[in-house]
C-alpha cells in the first residue's frame, strides 16, 4: 500500500469518492504473503500454515456473501463496511465477503497457478518484483510526495498475464469480477494435495449471537433461508430456552447439538418485552468444513512444487 498502491489511493483527488476495487490486490494479497511469511520465516511448520488456509477457506466459502459479491466489488464497497457503524439492521452478513480473506484466497490459487504452469520456474512473487520495478523503482514521480505512480487493475492484469504466460483474462473474469467458486482442486493437485469437504455438523439452524451483547443470549443476523428466519426469530431477540432446558451463552450450541437434521424444536425467546414460543425445524448440514489432505502417490513433481511453494526457495 506504501510502494505498490492502487491508482486511486494516491496522488488523492478529493474531487471523486476515494474508493477502488483493488483492495483486494493490495490487502488481500498482502495478507496471503502474510500468511506465508509465516511458514517461510520458519514461525510455522507446514502443518500449521495448511490448517490456517484450511480456516480461511471454511470462513470464506460458507459465507453467504461469497455467491453475490466479487472481490472487486467487495474492494468498492469497503468504505461502506469497514468499521462503519449502522444505527438501523442491515443485511450484510447475508450479501458481503471479506475483501481481505477473498483476496487472500485469490493470492493462493494465483501462486499455485503459475508455480503448475511454469514448471516451478516462476511464481505470484515475480508478478510483485515485477510491479515493483515498473511502478515504483523506475515510474516517473505521480506528485512530489508519492514516489512511483499507482496501478490499475489493467496494469495487475498486464503483468500477471507476462509472468503466467498466458492471457489471464478468463481467471480475471470468472473469479475476480465474477463469483464463481475458485479453482481450488486444480491449484493444490498442482501441489500434490486435495481438499476434502465435510458436513460442518450435524444440522443446520441458522442461529448466531450477537458478538457485541456479553451479557445475554441475543440473537445477531439470522443467515438468509435458514430454519431460523424461517422458524420466525429475528435479529435482537434473546433466546430464553431450547427444547425446554434454560439457554446461557455457553450452553446454547450445544443444546442444539443433541438434534438432528427434521427434529422439529421447541424455542422460546423474548422480544420487546413478549414471551414468543417458535418452532425451528432443523435441516441436513448446509455449512462444509475443508480440509487439505495429501494426494496418495503424488510424484516427486508435486512435492517439489510443494515444498517451494510453502518455504519461498
Amino acid at each position: 500500500m506504501k510502494r505498490l498502491r492502487p491508482v486511486e489511493l494516491g496522488p488523492w483527488d478529493w474531487t471523486r469518492p476515494a474508493n477502488t476495487g483493488s483492495l483486494w490486490i493490495a490487502e488481500g494479497l498482502t495478507q496471503y504473503y502474510g500468511t506465508m511469511m509465516m511458514r517461510r520465516s520458519g514461525l510455522w511448520d507446514d502443518a500449521q500454515t495448511l490448517q490456517d488456509i484450511e480456516r480461511t477457506i471454511t470462513g470464506v466459502e460458507n459465507a453467504p456473501g461469497v455467491k453475490l459479491m466479487s472481490a472487486e466489488d467487495a474492494s468498492l464497497f469497503a468504505p461502506f463496511m469497514d468499521a462503519e457503524v449502522y444505527r438501523q439492521q442491515n443485511n450484510f452478513s447475508n450479501t458481503t465477503v471479506s475483501y481481505y480473506t477473498k483476496g487472500e484466497l485469490i493470492g493462493l490459487v494465483l501462486d499455485l497457478t503459475i508455480r503448475s504452469r511454469s514448471g516451478g520456474r516462476r511464481s505470484l512473487d515475480d508478478v510483485f518484483r515485477q510491479m515493483y520495478d515498473e511502478f515504483y523503482v523506475k515510474a516517473p514521480n505521480a506528485s512530489y510526495y508519492l514516489k512511483g505512480r499507482g496501478y490499475t487493475q489493467e496494469d495487475f492484469l498486464r503483468v500477471l498475464s507476462s509472468v503466467a504466460g498466458m492471457s489471464m483474462a478468463d481467471f480475471y473474469d470468472r473469479y475476480i469480477r465474477g463469483v464463481e467458486t475458485l479453482p481450488y482442486d486444480d491449484a493444490f493437485a498442482a501441489a500434490g494435495l486435495r481438499l476434502s469437504r465435510s458436513p460442518l455438523g450435524n444440522s443446520t439452524s441458522g442461529i448466531t449471537l450477537d458478538g457485541s451483547d456479553r451479557q445475554s443470549v441475543r440473537l445477531g443476523a439470522l443467515r438468509a433461508g435458514s430454519p431460523a428466519q424461517e422458524a420466525g426469530l429475528q435479529e435482537g431477540d434473546v433466546l430464553s430456552s431450547i427444547g425446554g432446558a434454560r439457554v446461557t451463552r455457553d450452553n446454547w450450541s450445544s443444546l442444539l447439538a443433541r438434534y438432528r437434521a427434521g427434529d422439529r424444536v421447541a424455542i422460546q425467546v423474548q422480544r420487546f418485552r413478549r414471551t414468543l414460543e417458535l418452532t425451528l425445524e432443523l435441516r441436513e448440514p448446509e455449512q462444509i468444513t475443508y480440509r487439505l489432505e495429501e494426494i496418495p502417490g503424488a510424484s516427486d513433481a508435486a512435492r517439489k512444487l510443494r515444498n517451494s511453494w510453502l518455504t519461498g526457495s
